[in-house]
């Protein structure tokens, strides 16, 4: 039946008004329009809900028997219209994304301030893992994106980029290499090298640039996390090559540019291909984009 919760709220306004004028006073109906209404809704269920007498208006069993369910139905539409609502207002909502750790670290934290402070009654979960598993976790919809490297974009994922971050060698202060404007890889080569573990994108980034140039990559000490690299090389216990993401700002550190035309890699969005963002994911990936603008 068309209209069907229009003809449930005339039902509960005369139920709950015991009159037909009263009801269709609060309904801003005329009396015969809401006299059509209610008779539509009983053809429509098949039983009489309301006995009319000249004095008043009463319910029948079978009306009484559905006067709560349809309070219920009322109360729950209007619980979903108003929860879509605060949605689709930014009022509320959950956002969910994975990320490489090296983001998580460095211009994600600036992002998530300015999206906290706009949207308060949004929550922000954020995963920090390795590319690997920021495709799988955006594959399965276990998060809303996913910000990491351009990995084989088949299986029903989307990549955008978003950021170029580029790899750079991090030395000491009294490093021989601190001082110099740019470095050759054939500079490091045969040197110890301290290196993200086997399973970083960094990792695998780093071990094909050396095999490109045919040059030898000696690993040095290895670490799963991008700031236990850093805090080995402000030890004096080796070099790093990172994305100059990871730079964390404390001055101990020179980070010094690599002369290599494929040092630079791609950042970006990874989204599943037929499926839209929430508002509230929408927005947060819109203030990412005027992050790097």
């Amino acid at each position: 039946m068309k209209n069907s919760i229009q003809h449930i709220r005339a039902f509960l306004a005369v139920a709950h008004s015991a009159s037909f004028t009263k009801a269709a006073i609060q309904l801003n109906l005329s009396p015969s329009a809401l006299t059509v209404q209610i008779q539509q809704l009983e053809d429509w269920l098949g039983v009489v809900l309301l006995e009319r007498s000249p004095r008043q208006v009463s319910l029948t069993a079978a009306g009484q028997n559905m006067l709560g369910p349809m309070e219920k139905l009322l109360l729950d539409l209007d619980n979903i219209v108003s929860g879509s609502r605060d949605l689709a207002a930014l009022r509320r909502g959950v956002v969910t994304l994975a990320a490489l750790p090296s983001m998580c670290s460095s211009v994600l934290p600036p992002v998530l301030r300015v999206f906290r402070e706009q949207f308060p009654g949004v929550e922000v979960r954020l995963r920090d893992v390795v590319a690997q598993r920021i495709d799988a976790l955006v594959r399965e919809g276990e998060v809303d994106f996913g910000l990491g490297v351009r990995a084989r974009m088949g299986h029903g994922l989307d990549f955008e980029v978003v950021w170029v971050d580029r790899l750079c060698l991090f030395v000491p202060a009294d490093h021989p290499l601190a001082h110099k404007r740019s470095v050759k890889l054939a500079a490091l080569a045969g040197q110890p090298i301290i290196l993200t573990g086997r399973d970083s994108s960094v990792r695998e980034r780093v071990e094909q640039l050396f095999a490109s140039e045919e040059l030898p990559l000696v690993p040095g000490l290895e670490a799963n996390y991008m700031s236990t690299v850093l805090a080995l090389v402000r030890q004096g216990l080796g070099m790093t090559l990172l994305p100059e993401s990871a730079d964390e700002g404390r001055g101990e550190l020179v980070r010094v540019p690599v002369d290599h035309p494929d040092v630079a890699r791609e950042i970006g969005l990874i989204t599943r291909v037929g499926h839209g963002l929430s508002p509230a994911a929408q927005r947060f990936v819109e203030l990412m984009r005027n992050a790097n603008t």
